[in-house]
């Protein structure tokens, strides 16, 4: 009957082989007997409607059973229309006309649904509740490679990195994908592969919507194409943090240092290694200078045998090695390699090659400018020393000395010990107003004209008076606090005269305190008319006298007599440390909780009777 109205019938015996032919070869209609051997009817229903591939096909079933249970029974599994034997031909023929004439309808509104899918731009894709791709676009065979064949495809698709060369990768693309189609309207950037096998960076979007035909949720996405703009992001972010490394290190190894660990973590590497290399084959061994994570000091450095090699190469290109990659660059010491472990699952692509080439060109400018700055702070802080004070002290001597103001090593505090002829010891402890350098130069000329007129008049009162003639010539002098006194080591004697500096404190060997605040007068230059007094105090033998700059004590919520009191507690309970642990321990237990807020000289002495 069929036939013979001009349709093309295929006909099978089963149910089995008509879902076979169906699936192979989709037809406009499927017209099927409810009772059949193997499939009926309404299993076979069920099956096609549960196809993506036939789920629109539509579908007359015949039968003999009559009466509405059963047209409901049909309907319900999916059929489309339903038809009762004993039937006409012209009854038949009407039944598959209306049906092909719906689906004729049903073809142009799918037909052009698919024209402006496939015009879209962008990679577009359907997939199921569990990730199960339904459908593609051209655009999304044009950016991955992968043709609609491979559709409907079950995770993982083929276009994730590969479990097997990139472990971490497929992982990670696997755990966003999946929170991806949880969301309602996701989006981040995923790593796919190209069926070529070249890395993509792409930009999903994805929205779950209800399937109109089945009724089931099924999310609707695109892919677009962001591998250019991600590495250009990635390159201006890596290049601006070693920026910042190189910009706020201290002194070339710790720039070194923080640029290696910053290289391990932008590859997610096992190790990088930065290795100096002999200037020569043959020449010294390979010498580590900084390593990520931090080589224990017994641990070997795992410098790669075919390192040495790469620095007869050109400098800045990648060169592979066994589970990674090594770069030279110019160092201020010679050619520099950096290794970086990958491991055996790692890929290291061109982009990566790129980047780790623009990096090491700045690294090996920024180095080359720290070690500069090395060079000049190191010349610095030799000058800054010389007019802190002396290098050696003498014997039962021990000094601390912390500025306020970094980088510089001097502030406007000063200590100075000063052999005299007699065998006396000429000992200074000053403060000059203000911090940072203008402090400074203040302090190393006073701390000058104090020592030479020491040499030349033993008498700290009329030093001090010499020297308040001197600070009143000097800008920035005024007010400056200075405890002079002179020590004669063989019998303990100690005469001293104070412009207006926090007192001595001396300390007993059985933890008996007590303050030198004799000798007192105004600081210098204020007046400098005014005659300065003198004390004299005898230490005993095994005391300790300590001699501090007011920043070791003053605090902002306590008075300056109970930060001298808490000095003269720890003084007390630890006299008995040896000199310089004993200048530590007062260092570290008087320091405020955020450090020291201004200059801090600390000068201390153990008098050993000679006598």
């Amino acid at each position: 009957m069929l036939r013979a109205a001009g349709h093309r019938v295929t006909a099978v015996p089963d149910g089995r082989r008509a879902l076979a032919e169906a699936r192979a070869q989709v037809p406009d209609l499927v017209v099927s007997d409810v009772m059949m051997p193997g499939l009926d009817g309404l299993h076979l229903t069920q099956a096609l409607r549960a196809d993506p591939r036939t789920a629109g096909v539509p579908i007359l079933l015949l039968s003999a059973r009559a009466g509405q249970e059963a047209a409901v029974e049909g309907l319900t599994a999916g059929a489309d229309d339903y038809l009762v034997k004993p039937f006409a031909t012209a009854e038949l023929l009407a039944h598959v006309r209306s049906i092909v004439d719906l689906a004729r309808v049903r073809s142009r509104h799918a037909r052009w649904r698919t024209a402006l899918v496939d015009s879209l731009q962008d990679a577009f894709f359907v997939c199921a509740g569990d990730g199960t791709l339904l459908e593609t676009n051209p655009s999304f065979t044009a950016l991955l490679g992968h043709r609609p064949a491979h559709v409907p495809c079950p995770t993982p698709h083929p276009w994730w990195p590969d479990a097997g060369t990139d472990p971490q990768a497929h992982r990670q693309t696997a755990q966003e994908f999946a929170r991806l189609l949880s969301e309602d309207d996701g989006r981040t950037t995923l790593l796919v592969r190209h069926a070529d096998g070249q890395p993509l960076w792409v930009h999903a979007a994805c929205t779950r919507v209800q399937d109109p035909d089945t009724g089931s949720t099924v999310v609707v996405g695109t892919f677009r194409d962001v591998t250019t703009e991600y590495h250009a992001v990635r390159r201006e972010g890596a290049v601006a943090a070693l920026g910042e490394i190189l910009a706020d290190a201290v002194g070339a190894t710790g720039a070194l240092q923080e640029a290696v660990a910053h290289l391990r973590t932008l590859w997610d590497a096992e190790r990088v290694l930065a290795v100096l290399l002999p200037l020569r084959r043959g020449g010294e061994a390979p010498m580590p200078l900084a390593a990520a994570p931090v080589l224990s000091e017994r641990e070997p450095a795992p410098v790669d045998p075919g390192l040495t090699a790469t620095g007869d190469g050109p400098v800045l290109t990648p060169t592979a090695l066994p589970g990674g990659v090594a770069i030279v660059l110019e160092h201020p010491r010679g050619p520099l390699a950096l290794q970086v472990d990958l491991g055996p699952h790692r890929p290291f692509t061109h982009e990566d090659g790129l980047l780790l080439a623009l990096l090491a060109g700045r690294l090996a400018h920024g180095l080359a400018r720290v070690h500069r700055i090395d060079q000049q702070r190191e010349t610095a802080l030799a000058l800054q020393r010389a007019i802190l004070g002396p290098d050696e002290l003498p014997a039962d001597f021990a000094v601390r000395y912390e500025p306020a103001t970094r980088p510089l090593e001097v502030g406007g505090d000063w200590y100075d010990t000063v052999p005299l002829r007699d065998g006396r010891i000429g000992i200074v402890v000053g403060d000059c107003v203000g911090r940072g350098l203008a402090a400074a130069t203040v302090m190393g000329q006073l701390r000058s004209a104090c020592r030479a007129l020491l040499l030349q008049d033993r008498s700290p009162a009329r030093t001090l008076t010499a020297l308040d003639e001197f600070a009143a010539g000097i800008p920035g002098a005024l007010c400056t606090t200075v405890f002079c006194a002179v020590l004669d080591p063989a019998t303990g004697e100690l005469r001293f005269s104070n412009a207006a500096h926090p007192p001595a404190i001396v300390a007993t060997e059985d933890g008996r305190t007590s303050l030198l605040d004799g000798g007192r007068s105004l600081p210098l230059a204020v007046d400098p008319d005014e005659p300065r007094p003198e004390a004299v105090t005898l230490l005993r033998p095994g005391s300790v006298l300590l001699l501090a700059t007011d920043g070791l004590v003053e605090r902002r919520r306590s008075t300056l007599p109970e930060g001298i009191g808490r000095a003269a507690e720890v003084l007390a309970e630890n006299v008995g440390l040896p000199l310089g642990l004993l200048a530590s321990r007062l260092m570290e237990q008087l320091a405020p909780p955020g450090g020291f807020e201004d200059d801090v000289a600390l000068l201390l002495h153990r008098h050993r009777s000679t006598s």
